[in-house]
């Protein structure tokens, strides 16, 4: 299976939140594990956001961006992806950085592994696969 991981679902896996039990066993079982470039810049703000609001050290913050990082097998380049992620995000009304993971959901035919239920409904409303906190979205 083909894994589109976002950095919420990374996060709530490297902090060892309670949803990480649903994220795991697919992340062992994927074929391959994949997001857009996008998001290192993304685990690089989450980590900063535990560092702000949980207190967390610098190390400590550093520790889960890598940890997050190092989930992915393939990074994609957001170049090619950037016009379909904004017609999408358009579309849906939906911003556009949780847009790039949808196209590649999509390219990939690829499931998606996200804690934002909300871009689990999005993903639903395309016929994208979607495992959120709660499993598999139906």
């Amino acid at each position: 299976m083909k894994i589109i991981l976002d950095v919420s679902a990374a996060f709530a896996v490297v902090t060892e939140a309670p949803s990480a039990g649903q994220f795991l066993p697919h992340l062992e079982l994927a074929t391959q594990v994949s997001a857009p470039d996008l998001f290192y810049s993304e685990a690089t703000n989450a980590a900063w956001k535990f560092h702000h609001i949980e207190e967390a050290s610098l190390e400590e913050s550093l520790i889960l961006a890598e940890g997050a990082i190092q989930l992915v097998d393939i990074f994609f380049p957001s170049e090619p992806l950037w016009k379909e992620a904004l017609k999408l995000a358009c579309k849906l009304g939906h911003p556009a950085y949780d847009c790039y993971y949808l196209v590649l959901a999509q390219q990939l035919e690829a499931t998606l592994l996200t804690s934002d239920k909300r871009l689990i409904r999005k993903a639903q409303k395309l016929g994208i696969p979607a495992i959120g906190p709660e499993g598999p979205a139906s």
